[in-house]
């Protein structure tokens, strides 16, 4: 980034900090409490930099909201406020810090992957959620979100049908009570943008919160050329109908163009894996990216029925616009010629309806205190009405890794094939949580969900190819908690989860092949911990769940045997010190195959054994909340990788340092904000992976912005 770019941005946050005329505090909507329907006072510190990024209250999906210490799963939250102040910009810059979470696609714009107890999650593993309601769209801004909360480990119990690698729950930002706006400039990289944050309240019951985002086509993650040009409009509405009753609106446009994409890579056991190469320039075709647009409205109903009962209601309807050009190498030799090929999806929709009904009862029977859960879901997904088209181009075209890189005209793709998929997922769920005192908790729960899938593809010729499975399954959940003091929670669960069967991509050899629905069976024993303003959290698990890989020698996707997932993870955020805040943590994971016909013991491919993350903040002498100067920094370490599933070859190990500044000054009584960051601050060169595929990480990029309430 140019520092004529860096002197604008910091002139022009310096202008709109002298200039305004008025300020407004910060704000953030008190989650409401389950059995308790009413607007209530904003939580200021929820979040804040000023709790060390502490967040009390979380989602629970059909649950509802609870309290973090108090929930029998491993959960790790990122805030509103640590996203801001970090910089990030997507999900990947988001979680970078989480430590159960591993980026596979490193810089990959196109579609991000990411492994969790060394299982996938993704979108197209329903591993992702908006305000706890499974989410279907691949790009999602940060600018309208208040935190992503980060569930690991199955989680059938309370999503349906997911994989057990856990849940990314995009929780999105409520009305305030207080007034809010704040204006936001900055670059990120080159790319120059604008955010305005809006909130309060139009009437005593009516409140409001608005987030616009527009951000020019500047270069993105310091790689040459690639720009991604980006919008937002989101806003939400909070009408207190009633003292029990309170009706809730959301809708959001968002789009990203996404241009001149960085290439994927692929190599053998034979070639091996080679020194990552500069991630700065862009090995990818100039004609590849993604476009993604969503269209999403949501309405939300809570009422207190009586002193017993509660209901909760939701709805949401989203249309998903999407289309990419991806460009893969395929390294030939050890001198690193390649051949090349574009993987294109063309412009479809997906259409998206979903439901959730929810009765709670909330009462006494003698010592015993019941919270009761019965409810259904519905998730409706259908894709392709405007005619789904995977095309590929034949990888013909010759490079070298360490001469140009060079790339034919652009010509139309030739016509692949049609592609249409519709699929319902319905969701049963029953919880009784006894409290015992104030020390033990019960809980006792299951859920009965049904995939009913019918995909129909289409050949180029015309044939077409009908393929349909309708299954169901009951999935128990158990667990027990334990409070021998308030600051400590002590529990142990037991779920298990019913999953779709692994499909076959469309880039593999049996492309489109539907293997059998599974089981996955989870046991979890944790420790929670409050130490002065620490929040501190362990947790030691075992997964049993079938075997899935795609062996790189032949490109044929298979599900065979068994992968025993084991391990543990340690996570703390908080105020160390008045002055020192930190968050991160370390993961130790033993991962296995077992009673599988090939690679018997083997680590699963893309799976770390081990990460450690740390994320800090340090307040010079004479900070205060409004002003002063904080020196803020972070560093992550991952474990070599296996880059295939017999364990040939492995990604190299890396360490990765990020550094910057946050300066906060009073200026006319308006707060006003300048944050620098500097990620990958050495530049270091280095490979992630997935599936066989190798995905360069992200170089040195610089961001700066400056904010300010008006």
């Amino acid at each position: 980034m140019s520092l004529y770019r860096q002197a604008v941005v910091a002139y022009l946050g310096l202008l709109l900090g002298t200039s305004c005329n008025s300020m407004a505090e910060e704000a953030a909507s008190d989650p409401l409490e389950l059995g308790e329907t009413r607007i209530v006072d904003d939580q200021l510190a929820d979040g804040s930099a000023e709790l060390g990024y502490r967040v009390e209250s979380i989602q629970l999906g059909p649950l509802g909201n609870g309290k973090l210490q108090d929930t029998p799963f491993s959960i790790n939250t990122v805030s509103g406020e640590l996203i801001r102040n970090t910089q990030a910009t997507n999900t990947t810059e988001a979680l970078k810090y989480v430590p159960t979470v591993y980026s596979n696609t490193g810089a990959s714009q196109i579609t991000p992957y990411f492994t969790l107890r060394g299982f996938t999650a993704s979108t197209w593993t329903y591993n992702m959620a908006v305000d706890g309601m499974r989410n279907f769209d691949v790009y999602q801004p940060m600018e309208d979100k208040e935190r992503i909360e980060v569930l690991n480990g199955a989680n059938g119990f309370l999503y349906g049908i997911t994989s057990p690698a856990g849940m990314i729950n995009y929780t999105l930002k409520r009305p305030t009570k207080r007034t809010l706006r704040e204006f936001t400039l900055g670059t990120y990289d080159q790319q120059v943008y604008g955010h305005l944050d809006l909130g309060g309240s139009l009437t005593d019951d009516l409140r409001y919160r608005l987030n616009l985002l527009q951000s020019d086509e500047g270069d993105t993650n310091g790689i040459d050329d690639q720009s991604q040009e980006r919008h937002l409009y989101s806003g939400a509405l909070d009408w207190q109908v009633s003292p029990d009753t309170l009706l809730m609106l959301d809708a959001s446009r968002s789009r990203r163009d996404l241009e001149h994409a960085q290439a994927l890579f692929m190599t053998s056991a034979a070639i091996g894996i080679p020194s990552a190469p500069n991630m700065a320039k862009n090995w990818g075709a100039p004609y590849t990216g993604a476009m993604d647009a969503t269209n999403r409205f949501g309405i939300g109903l809570e009422t207190r029925l009586n002193d017993v009962f509660s209901l909760r209601a939701k709805a949401r309807y989203s249309r998903i616009e999407r289309s990419y050009f991806l460009n893969r190498l395929s390294f030939v030799n050890k001198d690193l010629d390649y051949r090349w090929r574009v993987d294109s999806q063309e412009e479809f929709d997906t259409l998206v309806k979903q439901y959730n009904l929810f009765l709670d009862a909330n009462f006494s029977t003698g010592p015993l205190q019941h919270l009761f859960t019965v409810g259904l879901t519905r998730d409706s997904y259908d894709s392709a009405d405007t005619g789904y088209r995977g095309t590929t181009y034949a990888t013909v075209y010759p490079g070298n890794l360490h001469g140009n890189t060079g790339y034919p005209a652009w010509t139309e793709p030739p016509r692949g094939t049609s592609t249409s998929q519709e699929t319902h997922y319905t969701t049963l769920i029953f919880a009784e949580r006894i409290s015992i005192g104030d020390k033990w908790t019960i809980m006792i729960g299951g859920t009965r969900a049904r995939v009913d899938d019918r995909s129909t593809s289409r050949s180029a010729t015309g044939v077409e190819t009908t393929t349909r499975y309708d299954e169901q399954e009951f999935s128990p959940a158990y667990s027990i908690a334990f409070k021998p003091i308030p600051a400590v929670t002590a529990y142990a669960s037991y779920v298990e989860s019913l999953q779709q069967g692994m499909v076959a991509g469309a880039t593999q050899a049996n492309a489109g092949e539907v293997f059998s629905p599974y089981v996955s069976k989870q046991k979890e024993v944790g420790l929670k911990a409050t130490l002065g303003n620490m929040d501190l959290s362990l947790a030691w698990f075992h997964i049993e769940d079938a075997n899935q890989n795609v062996d790189t020698a032949t490109n044929v996707a298979t599900q065979d045997g068994k992968a025993i997932h084991k391990g543990w993870e340690f996570s703390a955020t908080g105020r160390l010190t008045e002055r020192l805040t930190l968050t991160g943590g370390y993961t130790k994971l033993d991962a296995r195959i077992d009673r599988a016909s090939a690679n018997e013991g083997k680590t699963p491919q893309g799976v770390p054994e081990s990460m450690a993350k740390l994320y800090a903040e340090y307040d010079l002498p004479g900070s205060t909340s409004h002003s002063g100067l904080t020196l803020t920094g972070g560093v992550t370490y991952t474990e070599e990788v296996p880059w295939d599933a017999s364990n040939t070859l492995y990604v190299h190990s890396v360490t990765l340092w990020d550094a910057g500044l946050r300066y906060r000054a009073r200026i006319r009584d308006k707060d006003t904000t300048w944050r620098l960051s500097v990620s990958n601050l050495t530049d270091k060169d280095y490979w992630t992976t997935r599936s066989g595929i190798l995905y360069l990480g992200a170089p040195r990029t610089v961001s700066l912005s400056s904010t300010v309430a008006f």
